[in-house]
């Protein structure tokens, strides 16, 4: 793929800016109507989808070169897909594929990534993680706990930690409450220990094409290899990555769950019930890679005609199938729970800010966004805000910290734990 498939949506973009906001009739408020968090932090037309449709086919006709602006203007990108999903809604372009290739071509030219990106992608060369940890350290989340080793055993699961809850020791807990709660509840799981290697998703989103493609085929190789049914993991950037992104490069002959989907099977299947009430005020947030990035993308190669017509036929993907229902359900089935919805939700979902490498080399634009979402959770008067990725803990915490606010960010399997 390149930018030059698709010079039709760079050409044929009609710039009406729905791509800055969410779609018109999910609109709840003036203060929370826009989606794209770099419009909001530049208030500048470059910093949007359109703006940068505009700046792909500058670049593509050789009307600009990658200054150091030019490349400001891709990466301040989060890669929520937000713009995406109200393109689709009212348009037929495909943002956030565009917004990829622009990152691959400034690798391509020799200009990214930025220097802020570069510590965590040479410690995925170096130790298959980017917290800059050695290999040796990635199963200490697991120590003491009694899991089948699935270098020397089988098993129908294999539990997938991810990078972010293995290393962080504020996190790591996640990862056991929810290695622990699916072994109780009699799944046949697995983990693969310190042989665990990056996702790759931090590689993809800043535009290291290659690179990714070795360490997801890699995986995909060795997922097919243990003859699992399934691989289950918390963490929602592995998640996306996993379903959206790996069927394209190697098939996938096992099927991918996020751990709030397999919970939320246990739960109506009865082999989890919660006992104890918890008495607690809530608000859902979606990440992005779990929600509208969670659906399973169309892998569609051809050649666009015109105005919804592509040769072959290509399915639009609208962010709604994307992983909803599930954390929803678990939270409505715990004794004493009230969830509280914010007004931008599931497919129209704000960002927490932390995506696309942006937390790495923009970390005040990150903190911002971070700091938007949760002044809209606390306006709905929950006492916790509730999600499932680690990249969203760890920056809407950041936020409530640097604004003293008294929300607590609580991930899921937290609550699922304590009414157990």
């Amino acid at each position: 793929m390149s930018l030059e498939k698709y010079r039709w949506d760079l050409v044929n973009c009609e710039r009406c800016s729905m791509c800055k906001w969410v779609h018109p009739w999910s609109v709840k408020s003036r203060d929370r109507a826009r989606i794209c968090p770099s419009m909001q932090e530049y208030l500048y037309d470059a910093y949007s989808a359109q703006g940068r449709f505009d700046v792909a086919r500058a670049l593509l006709e050789g009307e600009i070169e990658l200054t150091d602006k030019v490349l400001e203007v891709i990466y301040t990108c989060t890669l929520c897909g937000g713009c995406d999903v109200t393109c689709k809604f009212t348009r037929d372009m495909e943002p956030l594929e565009i917004l990829h290739e622009l990152r691959k071509f400034a690798v391509a030219q020799g200009k990214g990534p930025l220097p802020g990106h570069m510590p965590a992608i040479d410690s995925i060369r170096k130790n298959n993680n980017p917290w800059l940890q050695p290999k040796t350290r990635r199963a200490q989340w697991a120590r003491n706990m009694n899991v089948k080793d699935l270098n020397k055993e089988k098993a129908a699961v294999l539990y997938f930690a991810g990078c972010t809850y293995s290393y962080n020791a504020n996190l790591q807990k996640v990862a056991r409450a929810t290695l622990r709660i699916i072994q109780e509840a009699g799944v046949d799981v697995g983990i693969l220990g310190n042989n665990e290697t990056c996702c790759a998703s931090p590689v993809l989103k800043v535009g290291m094409e290659e690179m990714f493609y070795e360490i997801a085929g890699n995986n995909v190789k060795m997922f097919n290899k243990l003859g699992i049914q399934q691989v289950i993991t918390s963490c929602s950037g592995c998640y996306g990555i996993f379903q959206a992104h790996y069927p394209g490069v190697e098939k996938m002959q096992y099927e991918v769950l996020h751990s709030v989907q397999l919970l939320d099977q246990l739960i109506q299947q009865g082999k989890l019930q919660f006992k104890k009430k918890v008495p607690l005020k809530v608000t859902w947030h979606d990440p992005c890679h779990l929600g509208r990035g969670g659906e399973k993308q169309d892998l569609w190669e051809g050649k666009r005609l015109k105005w919804g017509l592509s040769d072959p036929p290509r399915q639009r993907n609208f962010g709604s199938n994307g992983v909803f229902d599930a954390p929803r359900n678990i939270l409505l089935a715990i004794p004493g729970i009230e969830l509280i919805e914010m007004e931008r939700i599931r497919e129209f979902s704000w960002c927490c800010g932390a995506g696309g490498g942006v937390k790495s080399a923009f970390p005040e634009f990150a903190l911002h966004a971070a700091q938007e979402r949760i002044a809209e959770a606390a306006a709905t008067g929950a006492e916790a805000l509730v999600t499932s990725c680690p990249w969203c803990e760890s920056n809407l915490a950041d936020a409530v910290n640097a604004t003293e606010s008294p929300l607590k960010i609580i991930s899921l399997i937290e609550l699922v734990e304590k009414a157990l």
